[in-house]
């Protein structure tokens, strides 16, 4: 739904006087993508020859610069949010895409972000040449990214410049609606926000044969087992029980579906995540080592391992920007002042942004209003990439609040900091 989703950024843009934007950011790099259309970063290649990516600059066009950032694309689910009872689906309440959901909130942060856009341009007016004016010294430059769900579509913009760019960023911010948080509340805390991620497939080759003489046979799906098995001793028995980690097989395949015949290859994948860069390391390395050497001792062998080219790193909110980030969003907070929050181990490609600018990530908090009871109203307390995941967007005004108040507070921060300077 990039596609559908960029078409539509642009034309409010346009409806809202935007002349200074840009498209065709977050080209996909990788071949096998380029003419398979989907969600989350299968399409990028589709569209005007380029990615789905809008960039647009609002303001003075020179420094200081602030970057507002929200992800576009959707999952790969059938939506099944039901349907408030005074709605119908011409309604357009649920996704008209089969197979395609916005089960993450991205819609909800296109919007929240487009709304921000919408007060910035409220407040310009026009000088006598009919040129338009802010009445803020800086840049904000929006960025609308494709590909968060696993493209990683801020890398591709990053690397096509997008921070280097005159005028270059000096905060990012961005935020993400969060089910779990009661709705009106704002989470925050300094470090680690988010964890690194990574996704592994595992694949082990034995010796085929009929089911009826295993002996004869190197079993790879008893050997798959055991790995699978072997696997959950790397966090427990591998790490450092201070640190965090998480190691899940998610996928297990083998054989052609005969009940009498044992295949001589099984795949494993999964994904692997963690807290710091040398958790992921030792889990990566470890993972390897299991699975060869358990492959090995059931007369199998572990013929190939791969890793994801684009790995997430963790999302870090800069330390020095902790206090004036927590300052802002508890002005916009119910009970004005943000949630402390413990770090998830949910991964985000905002990680590349923050690795090369002082940034913060938000959560926003739209889970405390579970209207099951409310004949009018569907739950908005279920979790992330649910495919009832429906969004409270009663939530959506703070978010808008919250990208504004982060922009011209930045700006006015940063314009004080060069003249003391």
């Amino acid at each position: 739904q990039e596609k559908i989703s960029s078409q539509i950024v642009r034309r409010i843009l346009a409806e809202m006087g935007i002349k200074n934007y840009s498209t065709g950011w977050a080209i996909n790099i990788y071949s096998e993508y380029h003419n398979n259309p989907g969600a989350g970063g299968q399409e990028v290649k589709n569209f005007d020859g380029g990615g789905f990516g809008i960039v647009a600059d609002i303001g003075t066009g020179e420094a200081p610069c602030v970057l507002l950032r929200a992800d576009m694309d959707a999952l790969p689910l059938v939506e099944r949010t039901p349907l408030p009872p005074n709605l119908s689906d011409h309604d357009h309440f649920r996704s008209h895409h089969h197979g395609k959901m916005h089960a993450c909130g991205h819609d909800a942060h296109m919007t929240m972000l487009l709304g921000a856009i919408y007060l910035f341009q409220s407040l310009a007016t026009k000088d006598s040449n009919g040129e338009t004016v802010y009445p803020f010294p800086g840049t904000i430059r929006v960025i609308f990214q494709p590909a968060e769900e696993g493209g990683a579509g801020a890398k591709r913009m990053i690397q096509e410049g997008v921070l280097t760019a005159h005028p270059a960023p000096s905060y990012a911010f961005a935020m993400h609606v969060w089910p779990t948080l009661p709705s009106g509340q704002i989470g925050f805390r300094s470090g680690p926000m988010l964890g690194s991620a990574d996704m592994f497939t595992l694949t082990i080759e034995g010796v085929g044969g009929h089911a009826a003489f295993p002996h004869l046979v190197k079993d790879p799906i008893v050997a798959s087992a055991a790995i699978v098995m072997n696997l959950q001793t790397l966090v427990s028995r591998g790490l450092n029980p201070l640190e965090s980690g998480v190691i899940s097989v998610s996928y297990l395949e083998s054989g052609d579906g005969a009940h009498n015949v044992i295949p001589s290859k099984a795949i494993i994948r999964g994904t692997i995540r963690a807290l710091s860069d040398e958790a992921m390391r030792q889990l990566k390395d470890g993972l390897v080592h299991i699975a060869s050497k358990t492959a090995d001792a059931h007369g199998c062998k572990l013929s190939s391992s791969e890793f994801s080219r684009d790995h997430y790193p963790v999302t870090m909110n800069d330390s020095d920007l902790f206090q004036f980030a927590s300052r802002v969003g508890g002005i916009v907070a119910d009970g004005r002042k943000v949630t402390d929050v413990d770090p998830t181990m949910g991964a985000e490609d905002f990680a590349f942004i923050a690795q090369s600018v002082p940034s913060a990530f938000f959560f926003l908090g739209q889970g405390g209003r579970d209207h099951s009871n409310h004949e009018n109203r569907v739950p908005t307390n279920l979790g992330l990439h649910h495919p009832e995941f429906n969004l409270d967007e009663e939530v959506m005004s703070k978010g808008v609040e919250l990208f504004v108040n982060l922009a011209l507070r930045s700006l006015k921060d940063l314009n004080e900091r060069r003249l003391n300077n």
